[in-house]
């Protein structure tokens, strides 16, 4: 069994986070999965640097300033990461938890204030990505 490692402040961790897709997955095709939910996440999560400030905020953080539609919208597009765990084979439990994290995200997103400021620090896209970097790390 793998050593799991380190975890970070986003509940994930930091070893695995730090492997390469090719160390986590048995073929290019799985690689290339992976990655590209390594990408979505990073793009919802982390793909904005603010000014002055520094602090990495994504889409999903941008979008849920437009109240329902862009919280709908950035749920809609944390799909794919769910979508990539499970051509992964990701255990029921671990797509299970995935989807409840994109429904809590849809959910309190949707508060005005409160949940725009909780998309920006809670993120639950890396998150998802740290779930199934884990279950393919049991697979080891």
């Amino acid at each position: 069994m793998a050593s799991i490692g380190v975890v970070g402040s986003d509940g994930g961790d930091r070893s695995l986070a730090d492997r390469s897709a090719e160390s986590l997955t048995a073929t290019p095709a799985d690689a290339r999965r992976l990655g590209r939910a390594r990408r979505v996440a990073h793009l919802l999560d982390d793909a904005v640097r603010l000014p002055v400030v520094g602090y990495r905020v994504g889409v999903d953080a941008l979008a849920g300033v437009v109240p329902v539609l862009g919280d709908t919208l950035a749920a809609l597009l944390a799909l794919p990461v769910v979508w990539e765990a499970f051509r992964l084979g990701a255990r029921k439990r671990t797509l299970a938890r995935m989807l409840l994290y994109v429904g809590l995200d849809l959910l309190v997103g949707s508060v005005p204030i409160v949940g725009d400021v909780l998309d920006a620090v809670v993120k639950l896209n890396r998150r998802n990505v740290r779930l199934l970097e884990r279950d393919l790390a049991r697979r080891d």
